[in-house]
């Protein structure tokens, strides 16, 4: 009686370590080219999966409600869902953020000494 092999297969190991290189060889280039290849592909996946989902979270969408500021067990709270209709309706500016200061303006150039005053510098030294 012939004793036949136990565990995973000469040729299922061939195939893993096939795609295991490959994968390997995707991330080298994805490296080379510094770019993020897996994710500029989950990115599309995604972008396929948000366009089939479109048309049902455009109907869900409710109006924008205005920005409150409430009070919510006891906590400042500045919502526009959590706050309902009670609280103060606030209004949001756009702000260009922090920024750095300007460079103070640069003195001008002082002009050479001419022989008169370094005479009269040498003179009082």
């Amino acid at each position: 009686m012939k004793k036949y092999q136990s565990g995973i297969s000469l040729i299922a190991v061939a195939l893993i370590m096939g795609v295991l290189g490959g994968i390997a060889a995707f991330a080298l280039i994805s490296m080379r080219q510094e770019r993020n290849l897996f994710a500029e592909g989950l990115n599309q996946v995604g972008a396929k999966a948000a366009a089939a989902a479109a048309p049902v979270v455009a109907t869900v969408t409710p109006p924008a409600a205005p920005m409150r500021k409430c009070v919510i067990n006891g906590k400042t709270i500045i919502s526009n869902t959590e706050c309902g209709e009670k609280g103060k309706v606030i209004e949001i500016h756009d702000s260009r953020g922090i920024e750095a200061p300007k460079e103070p303006p640069k003195p001008p150039p002082q002009a050479l000494p001419g022989p008169k005053e370094r005479a009269m510098e040498q003179a009082t030294r």
